[in-house]
């Protein structure tokens, strides 16, 4: 048996080596060494709180994912894909210019004797910025307003004021922050939750990241809205115009206004307090102005703002004296004593009226209708006290009396009897007064 294993040594050592060279030469040519590149495997983030910690924020602008190439066995090279890998970026080793080297490694250590990992992607690129809080007054945005036949009344937000933090560059853009509401179809008091939102100095919203908080998550809005009633103003004056003149009207330059309210219901007209004018002594038109918004009664608004200044005028004007001369045979004579005739000796009559010229103008003697009361007088001269219808907006200036006669009929008087009596009476009469021109109808021109 020694002699067997003894002999031809050599030519044996040989035959080994030659087996052992043919079997790595077949391994080699059925599982070589090939070399893959692998892409999108991520990068996990280590050590942020290096950054977070210092009131920064960051964004990853380069490096959020990594290639590699991977030298293998092509029965272990050709199965691997991202997930096999395992990456990581520690902020740790940031460095000056805020790069972090990214490290990659297998997942399963069983390939590290046999794998190699090459990196294409040696580093994750940062940008850094300082986070900044600034405070906003929260500003109410309507989407739409309420139908004209509404009003609102008051709206408020709780909180009124908000912080916003977040990346400088982002806050520094934002120049309002709005609660937005949408009032179309509202009709009665209501309250909801808004969401808030940042506007540009262009008043475009800015699209806010996770990067971005404000305070509060939303505000709470309340809103009094009330039904609208339009009501007329009225308003007087006091004071006394100076002689010889008179107001013809009080007005407003806003005959009537919208108001709305809890109260509103129970009002139906706006009244000025007539001290707001004083025409003491007034010979022209007098105005002034008024605030009627400190005038309304508790629980009742102004609709709108522009009807809270008010302009009230008195317009004065003056008064016009004209006297009328009235024809004789138009007097009336009534109540004449039983047994007696009248007869109105006076030969000339006037009446002295005072109004306004468009009253003036628009009257006539015509419609004066005067008559004499008879029923007190005695035989004889009587002055008697004339009587007429004069327009409301005329007065006259003093009373005006005539003479009348009263003659007893008798049975044995003739006519001419009768006649001669009071003739003679009528010469006994002074009656003195300036006669007046007339005109076609009877009526009186102006004395001046």
């Amino acid at each position: 048996m020694k002699k067997i294993l003894t002999n031809n040594i050599g030519f044996k050592l040989i035959s080994l080596l030659f087996a052992i060279a043919l079997w790595i030469i077949v391994v080699n040519i059925d599982d070589p060494d090939i070399t893959r590149t692998i892409q999108g495997i991520p990068v996990t983030i280590l050590d942020e709180d290096v950054v977070t910690n210092n009131s920064q924020v960051y964004e990853v602008t380069s490096g959020k994912e990594v290639i590699v190439s991977v030298k293998g066995p092509r029965s272990m090279v050709d199965k691997m894909t991202k997930e096999y890998f395992y990456a990581y970026a520690p902020f740790s080793e940031k460095s000056n210019v805020d790069a972090v080297p990214i490290y990659v490694q297998f997942r399963n250590s069983k390939y590290d004797k046999s794998c190699e990992i090459t990196l294409k992607t040696m580093t994750m690129k940062l940008d850094i910025e300082q986070v900044i809080e600034k405070n906003y007054e929260v500003q109410i945005y309507h989407a739409a307003e309420v139908s004209s036949a509404y009003y609102l009344a008051k709206e408020g937000i709780s909180p009124q004021n908000v912080t916003l933090k977040g990346p400088e560059s982002i806050v520094n853009q934002i120049n309002s922050v709005r609660a937005k509401i949408d009032l179309s179809g509202r009709t009665q008091d209501f309250q909801m939750a808004l969401d808030l939102k940042g506007y540009t100095d262009s008043g475009t919203e800015m699209k806010l990241d996770s990067q971005v908080s404000f305070s509060v998550s939303s505000v709470d809005y309340t809103a009094n809205i009330y039904q609208v009633r339009e009501v007329p103003l009225k308003c007087g004056y006091t004071g006394e115009v100076a002689s010889g003149y008179e107001i013809t009207e009080v007005t407003t330059d806003k005959t009537t206004v919208k108001i709305a309210g809890p109260s509103a219901a129970q009002v139906e007209s706006i009244v000025l307090p007539d001290e707001l004018l004083n025409v003491t002594d007034a010979q022209t038109n007098i105005s002034v102005e008024a605030d009627i918004s400190a005038l309304l009664p508790d629980g009742v608004y102004l609709c709108n703002s522009s009807d809270s200044i008010v302009k009230i005028t008195a317009k004065v004007e003056p008064l016009i004296t004209n006297t009328y001369r009235i024809p004789i045979s138009d007097i009336d004579k009534i109540n004449i004593p039983d047994g007696y005739t009248a007869e109105i000796t006076s030969r000339s009559v006037s009446v002295t009226l005072v109004g306004l010229e468009k009253n003036q103008s628009s009257f006539s003697v015509n419609n004066l209708q005067p008559y004499v009361d008879l029923k007190n007088t005695v035989e004889g001269n009587n002055e008697v006290i004339l009587k007429f219808t004069v327009p409301e907006n005329l007065r006259v200036t003093n009373d005006v009396s005539v003479y009348v006669y009263l003659t007893k009929i008798e049975e044995d008087t003739t006519a001419s009897e009768v006649l001669e009596t009071t003739n003679s009476s009528t010469s006994t009469v002074v009656q003195t007064e300036t006669d007046v021109p007339m005109t076609d109808e009877g009526q009186a021109t102006v004395q001046e």
